[in-house]
C-alpha cells in the first residue's frame, strides 16, 4: 500500500496525533509540576508552622513578663490598681487562683521549646514541654505561692481560662490589701 502524503486524510491524521501529543505533553507536564509543589508544601508547612509557634510562644512570654510587671508593681501598695491589656493568638491562659499561678498552654504544636519533661526558666516564666504523640505541648507557668494570694473576681477557689481572639483582653490587678502582716499579699484579677 502506497501512502500519500498530499492526501487530506493522511494530513488530518498526522495533524490530529500531533495536537493529540501536545495535549499528552500538556497534562503531564502539569501533573508533574504539581506534584513538585506538594511534595515542597509538605516540607516547608511544618517549618512554617514551627517559625510560627515560636513566634505566638516568644510573645506570650513578653505579654506574661509585662503581666508580671504589673503584678510586682501592684504588690508594693494596697489598694493599687494597674490594667494589662493581654493578647492571644494561639493556645489558652489559665488563671488558677487555687494554686496562684498563672498558665499559657499551648497545644498540639510542632515546635519543641525544651527537653521534654524538663522545666527550665525564663526570667520569672517557668517553661516545660511535654511529648504529646509526634506532637508537644507548652507550658508557660507563673508561680506565685510562696508570695501572694492570688485570686480571681475576688473568688480563692475560682479559675478562669481565657482562650484567643482578635481583641486583647483587659486584665485588671489589684493589691486588695485585707491581708495580715504574716499572709501573703492578696492580689485580685479580673477582666474588664
Amino acid at each position: 500500500m502506497n501512502f500519500n502524503y498530499n492526501n487530506g486524510y493522511c494530513k488530518r491524521i498526522f495533524l490530529s496525533s500531533k495536537r493529540s501529543q501536545v495535549w499528552v505533553e500538556t497534562a503531564i507536564y502539569t501533573l508533574i509540576g504539581l506534584t513538585i509543589i506538594a511534595i515542597i508544601l509538605s516540607a516547608a508547612v511544618p517549618q512554617i508552622d514551627k517559625t510560627k509557634d515560636k513566634g505566638v510562644i516568644k510573645q506570650t512570654i513578653t505579654a506574661l513578663d509585662i503581666l508580671n510587671d504589673k503584678i510586682i508593681e501592684t504588690e508594693q501598695s494596697p489598694g493599687s490598681i494597674r490594667i494589662v491589656n493581654f493578647r492571644m493568638s494561639k493556645g489558652r491562659l489559665e488563671i488558677n487562683s487555687k494554686n496562684n499561678t498563672l498558665i499559657y498552654i499551648l497545644e498540639d504544636t510542632r515546635f519543641e521549646l525544651s527537653q521534654p519533661g524538663e522545666e527550665i526558666a525564663e526570667g520569672n516564666v517557668i517553661i516545660r514541654t511535654e511529648e504529646h504523640g509526634s506532637r508537644f505541648n507548652v507550658f508557660l507557668k507563673m508561680d506565685y505561692n510562696s508570695r501572694l494570694n492570688i485570686t480571681y473576681s475576688g473568688e480563692d477557689n475560682k479559675n478562669m481560662v481565657l482562650h484567643p481572639g482578635t481583641t486583647p483582653y483587659r486584665i485588671q490587678v489589684e493589691n486588695i490589701g485585707d491581708q495580715n502582716s504574716n499572709d501573703n499579699t492578696h492580689i485580685d484579677l479580673d477582666l474588664l
